[in-house]
């Protein structure tokens, strides 16, 4: 079921709560905040509002791929 425009965050909202995260993994390298990072970035990437710009949507797109490399790398010094 596809979930309502309203019930959606606002794109601000999701970008604001991107920047906290990426704030907190910088403190302590969590490899959760890492994959919500990317969860973040995929949510604004893939927002419904025609205030995300396609530069945005492009920029998620290219930031999720490096946070997952990120995320891989991190998982690979951990072992």
């Amino acid at each position: 079921m596809e979930r309502e425009k309203s019930e959606i965050p606002a794109p601000l909202t999701l970008f604001a709560a991107a920047l906290y995260l990426v704030t907190n993994y910088a403190r302590c390298g969590c490899p959760l905040l890492c994959r919500m990072v990317m969860r973040q970035l995929a949510c604004i990437q893939a927002h419904p509002d025609e205030s995300v710009t396609q530069a945005m949507r492009d920029t998620c797109r290219k930031l999720q791929e490096e946070w997952g490399r990120i995320a891989d790398e991190r998982a690979l010094a951990l072992h």
